[in-house]
């Protein structure tokens, strides 16, 4: 079952993060709420919490990790990731290290001295030392050389388009990273390449899979259409993913989006971003509100309002984008949008800038619905 991370305030006023067990986001709240929770604060959604509910159940991370351990973590750039992992480690055997560190103290100042050769270290003295340094070693390979790094390179080509990296990638991480995950990321790598009927068929497989959720295969369905132009189908996909799950934001939001991106019954995207504002919302697609927002008033001709609600969008997602791939891609999108917008306000120059920095991401996508949208924005 899906584990959700939220964060609330009891009856007696103390405020802490819990795991979560439920079908839904909305049923792990209400869950909280009849125990008398309040200012609930969920930090996964349904995509995140049915995606790390693929993996197995990791005994070690449920021991060892808080759920507060593990929001903090969701963020983190790599180098404190290593600060994190390293001080956690240490604190949870804080006397034991003390202990070590007060032996080897010990005997090289009563043995040695203190300015002694290192050189005349024995086995053992080597071996407090090996000890003590131990949990360096683990979070630097944590960090820096673990299945997880070589999973956010892929992340990080799949997010710029380099497809003959994604698809060298994938074959490493199996049986280190979901069967589905792989497929997904393996197949529109192909479809991008030429070879649609190759990537669906990697995909396909998991249609009647009982651990992914309908309207998480369909939504990942819809990148394979995505990446080939087919536009008819990868709303019908996000069409059908809402109806599976009609009341769950993520695929509301998804499908919102999908109908912007390709302005396509605007009144219908306006609705469903209504609708999922009306649910319990992660941060995240909190954070991501304004951007969804923002294109729906450059659509309607509020380019002054397009611009505020991008600017809101980029603020929300800088300090957590750093190491987030797909975040990053996002934040290219808004900056995209908002050059848009800022030229349709005759600010050109300001425009040209922020496309600039985000023109190379754009070409490697073949975002040509952006890239015409702004060519068409700054003539004006």
């Amino acid at each position: 079952m899906p584990v959700y991370l939220i964060t609330a305030t009891d009856t007696r006023g103390k405020r802490d993060t819990h795991r979560v067990k439920a079908e839904s986001a909305r049923e792990a709240c209400n869950e909280l709420e009849e125990q008398g929770f309040v200012d609930i604060t969920l930090h996964s959604d349904d995509a995140f919490a049915a995606a790390t509910n693929l993996f197995p159940e990791n005994k070690d991370v449920e021991e060892h990790l808080t759920a507060e351990d593990l929001v903090k973590m969701q963020y983190l750039s790599d180098f404190q990731q290593l600060l994190f992992t390293l001080r956690r480690a240490y604190w949870q055997s804080a006397w034991f290290y003390l202990l070590v560190i007060g032996v080897f103290a010990y005997r090289w100042y009563y043995k040695l001295g203190w300015f002694a050769n290192p050189d005349d270290l024995d086995p053992i003295d080597i071996g407090v030392v090996v000890v003590m340094l131990w949990p360096l070693a683990i979070s630097l390979w944590f960090t820096y050389l673990s299945p997880a790094r070589k999973y956010k390179r892929l992340m990080q080509a799949f997010a710029w388009g380099h497809w003959d990296e994604v698809i060298d990638l994938c074959p490493t991480l199996v049986g280190k990273v979901p069967d589905y995950e792989l497929a997904c990321r393996h197949g529109v790598a192909l479809a991008a390449q030429g070879e649609f009927d190759e990537g669906m068929k990697l995909v396909k497989p998991f249609e009647k899979d009982p651990d992914v959720p309908r309207w998480m295969y369909l939504g990942r369905l819809s990148e394979l259409y995505e990446v080939v132009k087919d536009r008819e189908q990868v709303i019908e996909c996000h069409r059908l993913a809402y109806e599976a799950a009609p009341e769950n934001p993520t695929a509301q939001l998804d499908y919102a989006y999908a109908l912007l991106k390709y302005e396509e019954n605007i009144p219908l995207a306006e609705q469903l971003m209504a609708d999922a504002e009306q649910e319990q919302l992660s941060e995240l697609l909190k954070f991501l509100l304004p951007y969804f927002k923002g294109i729906l008033a450059l659509h309607q001709g509020r380019s002054g309002d397009a611009v505020k609600l991008f600017h809101e969008c980029q603020e929300n997602l800088l300090p957590i984008a750093h190491s987030e791939p797909m975040l990053q891609l996002i934040v290219d999108y808004n900056r995209a949008y908002l050059a848009i917008a800022l030229a349709e306000q005759g600010n050109a120059r300001e425009a040209e800038t922020l496309y600039d920095l985000v023109e190379p991401r754009l070409q490697a996508l073949d975002s040509t619905l952006l890239m015409d949208r702004y060519a068409a924005a700054i003539r004006i």
